[in-house]
């Protein structure tokens, strides 16, 4: 099979997901039904939502477990609203079809084995690309966090040493800490507004360490949802986690410190020996060069 040929398979492929997704589309259009409410609210979604959105139905998760993995990833990211999910979906829709028409301009542009393969890694791109953004937000969601909570025990058990409850602490913190951790604070205050709404304690921070995915934080969850039900000090309980999160922090930077030591012979072997070996040899170098003449 030579180049022309898989442009013309790829550009044909591309060609008919196309069309199939345009006649999916025209065909549950024309089904919806159309009062005004439904108008209404076409009127205020973006123009490239309602064009994808009936071909995102088919990418909606039917398995249980599917749709609460994918609904814990977009928490992770920060998406907590309801049309999260279907939002997503629309997402991966145009992402396939950007994708497809990127595959064919590379296909009938480029040409040639450069081309096809430029043609497929548009495709894979647009069909695994809006899961990774949302990895990845994900991972710099928790990378925030991580920073940043420390010092959120710390003033977590400032506040709660002054008497005030579990709920107005998180809230007070996450007011305090929102001009330098928006991220944390963001989470903190919507645990602290479950909780003011009659929310568990114990279902709260578990929804609070569903949203983040962090295992500290997972773990200071559940050591105070420990607590509250035996009835133990929270203030102590906080301080006690503080110091072993400390401890293990500092095992981990100090894991860290010793495998440099290791990380760095290597680097300094191929930047130290040529210089090494010039300032050894050279002069021999020279020397032996005088004597040759």
């Amino acid at each position: 099979m030579d180049a022309s040929t898989l442009n013309v398979v790829s550009a044909g492929c591309a060609s008919l997901a196309s069309i199939a997704g345009l006649a999916t589309w025209v065909k549950l259009r024309r089904a919806a039904p159309t009062d005004d409410a439904d108008a209404q609210d076409d009127q205020q979604v973006a123009l490239w939502r309602r064009i994808v959105g009936p071909v995102a139905v088919y990418l909606r998760p039917t398995a249980a477990e599917e749709l609460h993995q994918l609904e814990t990833s977009l928490l992770m990211a920060g998406r907590r609203s309801r049309e999260a999910i279907d939002r997503f979906c629309e997402e991966r829709v145009l992402a396939v079809v950007l994708g497809m028409a990127l595959a064919m301009l590379a296909a009938f542009g480029m040409g040639g084995f450069t081309g096809f393969m430029v043609a497929m890694g548009s495709l894979v791109l647009g069909l695994v690309g809006p899961r990774k953004v949302l990895d990845l937000k994900a991972a710099d969601r928790r990378e925030a966090v991580a920073a940043a909570l420390p010092g959120a025990i710390d003033l977590l058990t400032t506040c709660v040493d002054a008497s005030l409850s579990l709920e107005r602490a998180l809230a007070r913190v996450a007011r305090e800490i929102a001009p330098t951790s928006p991220v944390l604070a963001a989470e903190l205050n919507v645990t602290a507004r479950e909780l003011e709404a009659g929310v568990p304690l114990a279902d709260g921070l578990r929804r609070l360490s569903r949203r983040v995915g962090l295992d500290d934080l997972s773990a200071l969850c559940g050591v105070l949802g420990q607590a509250h039900g035996l009835g133990a000090p929270i203030g102590n309980t906080l301080r006690e986690f503080a110091a072993s999160s400390r401890r293990a922090r500092m095992g981990m930077l100090e894991e860290r410190a010793g495998k440099l030591a290791a990380q760095m012979t290597l680097p300094l072997a191929a930047c130290l020996l040529p210089a090494a070996m010039l300032i050894i040899l050279g002069p021999a170098a020279l020397q032996l060069v005088r004597a040759l003449h």
